[in-house]
């Protein structure tokens, strides 16, 4: 039976705790929303790096806007294997009012517009309820938008989310599409999407800088190493919120900027104990300190335009940037190699040229590899018969797994160094002119053909000119005489 009657969420918990009273000893301060289908993958990724420094806990909810039966299949499966020991609830659309999409139309959803607003009532409804449950509102709102068929949809959802928070803060991470089909649409709606979304602050991405699937896992990457920072050791560096509106105060710019290197791969050696776990891996530590100097490097590497995620034209330093970088290390170590890269940057005087500048650093180990693909393929459907089989296989395996890791030690993959630049964007007025990336978009020029053949022309009509009037002179002397 079609569900596209069916106007409620479809509430998916990654994982409830049953140890103690989680619901009021804890803080989850941020919320994650995703519009269309790219936006979608976008907020899971940042979900699962999140994960992988252990601050999926600070998400209370994430709203996964895509009205496509698809994606929905899609993030079930895969949420089955996402952990988050605090209950993390994502809220998946029901409402599917046709079965293949808009196709790419910001504004074919009007004649489902009050069902699809409906829903959305119910769904910020819902996240409501889930907020009052916790008794923390969320404190930052993460709202992933593009420029296809889910952008105008998405930007209405945003406001609903804003009317129901009024008190959080909120970003918005704009992707600019690298699809030219894309660019019109983006031209024509551009003016309607921003009076949706007045008073907004907008961190900018460019599909176009490179590898697509790159920027987002840089992207998530960097979201993941801010929070990671204040996770770390004695717990007292910012956290993102705080970043996003210490750098989007009123006296400062609508429109954050970011930078982020390649991740550095980082030595690893195994050896072999006596006692369990047998095997174990650690970091290959040169005689000076590598971890020091990488460090270093990879802050000095983040002032470099060719690691912006978008091309921003926008490199001041007379206004507060701040560095980021996640290590494999353990959290006693943290404080002290934090120091030793500071004192290291003052000394070679970084800090000098760069004045409002600031570096924190987390434990934290995430993957770097070009290929990832934050959503799976098309889950594969089964019968029951091989469910259960696939059930109890999973038993099993976990099973094996759990012992296994015990005592023969855990596989451990590569480990890798992650950093990342935060600043606002300064003097903007107009993002359009302002911004390089949105002026390719924006800015029509004049072909070069079509410059040379209007000077061809306009010299063909001053010589021809020139020769009349030297006729004209020629003739009327003539007739003088």
């Amino acid at each position: 039976m079609a569900n596209k009657f069916k106007i409620r969420s479809n509430r998916l918990s990654v994982h409830e705790s049953l140890d103690g009273d989680w619901l009021t000893n804890v803080s989850m301060p941020l919320m994650l929303c995703g519009s269309g289908t790219a936006q979608v993958n976008r907020a899971w990724g940042t979900m699962e790096r999140l994960g992988d420094v252990g601050c999926l806990d600070r998400v209370q909810s994430a709203i996964l806007y895509d009205i496509n039966n698809d994606t929905n299949r899609r993030i079930t499966a895969k949420g089955r294997n996402m952990k988050s020991s605090l209950g993390t609830e994502i809220f998946l659309p029901q409402f599917i009012p046709t079965d293949t999409g808009f196709h790419r139309d910001p504004h074919g959803y009007i004649p489902y517009a009050g069902s699809l607003f409906q829903e959305q009532d119910n769904v910020v409804n819902e996240v409501g309820e889930r907020s009052e449950q916790l008794g923390t509102p969320p404190q930052l709102i993460i709202h992933f938008m593009g420029f296809g068929s889910h952008s105008l949809l998405g930007a209405h959802l945003h406001n609903r989310l804003r009317d129901r928070f009024p008190q959080a803060h909120s970003l918005i991470i704009l992707d600019i599409p690298r699809d030219p089909t894309l660019h019109d649409q983006m031209r024509d709606i551009w003016d309607e999407f921003m009076e949706l979304l007045p008073n907004e602050k907008f961190l900018v991405t460019d599909d176009r800088m490179g590898d697509q699937f790159l920027t987002d896992h840089k992207l998530a990457c960097s979201l993941a190493t801010i929070e990671a920072v204040s996770q770390s050791g004695a717990q007292s560096g910012p956290t993102l919120t705080d970043v996003v509106s210490s750098l989007t105060r009123v006296n400062r710019s609508s429109w954050l900027g970011m930078s982020s290197i390649n991740a550095y791969r980082l030595p690893v050696k195994k050896s072999w104990n006596l006692l369990p776990p047998f095997r174990r891996t650690r970091l290959i530590r040169g005689k000076s300190d590598e971890l020091g100097l990488l460090g270093i490097r990879a802050a000095k590497d983040t002032m470099q335009n060719r690691f912006d995620l978008a091309k921003y034209n926008d490199h001041s330093d007379n206004t507060r940037s701040m560095i980021f970088c996640s290590m494999p290390l353990a959290y006693d170590e943290i404080p002290v190699l934090e120091s030793q890269i500071q004192n290291a940057l003052i000394n070679e005087g970084f800090f000098e040229t760069h004045p409002y500048a600031t570096f924190g650093l987390a434990s934290a180990n995430m993957p770097s590899n070009t290929s990832i693909r934050y959503i799976p393929n098309m889950p594969i459907r089964h019968n029951v018969l091989s469910k259960m089989a696939i059930g109890v296989g999973r038993v099993i395996w976990g099973a094996v797994n759990l012992y296994a890791n015990a005592f023969v030690g855990r596989k451990v993959g590569p480990l890798y160094l992650h950093c990342t630049r935060l600043y606002p964007l300064t003097n903007i007025t107009d993002p359009r002119t302002d911004i390089d990336s949105f002026k390719n978009i924006f800015q029509t020029k004049t072909p070069v053909i079509t410059q040379e053949t209007k000077n061809t022309i306009e010299t063909s009509a001053s010589a021809w000119q020139e020769s009349l009037k030297s006729t004209t002179d020629s003739d009327y002397s003539h007739t003088v005489k």
